[in-house]
């Protein structure tokens, strides 16, 4: 099984325009060294349709290491460069993850906290 037969199995993101100017990335599984390339790509590709508004879905991260935390950081200086409004929709392990990195008050986080806690 190659690299990316096994990202693609640990995670999934899918991309959608709710509304015009609006792009939405919902990510599910897990991100890590393994998927983080995977990651990248489909941050990339939304950065470079230079939206208005990126919203990126995490609510169905089960699993963030430092390299997720990284790619996250790298987003939002891409987004901030771009004039894009980034947003984010963490799931709780996602947002202890930022938290733990001291970097969760860079960001614009999205969601009720229980919502949070209980994925």
């Amino acid at each position: 099984m190659s690299a990316h037969d096994l990202s693609s199995l640990l995670l999934t993101a899918t991309t959608a325009e709710p509304r015009p100017g609006t792009l939405r990335v919902t990510v599910t599984g897990e991100i890590d060294m393994a998927t983080r390339p995977r990651f990248d790509e489909e941050l990339d590709r939304a950065v470079a349709a230079l939206p208005q508004r990126l919203v990126v879905d995490l609510l169905g991260v089960g699993f963030c290491g430092v390299t997720g935390v990284a790619s996250l950081g790298r987003l939002r200086a891409r987004c901030a460069d771009a004039g894009i409004d980034l947003v984010l929709k963490p799931s709780g392990v996602v947002r202890r993850a930022l938290e733990l990195a001291a970097v969760a008050p860079l960001f614009r986080l999205e969601g009720r906290q229980e919502q949070l806690i209980a994925r």
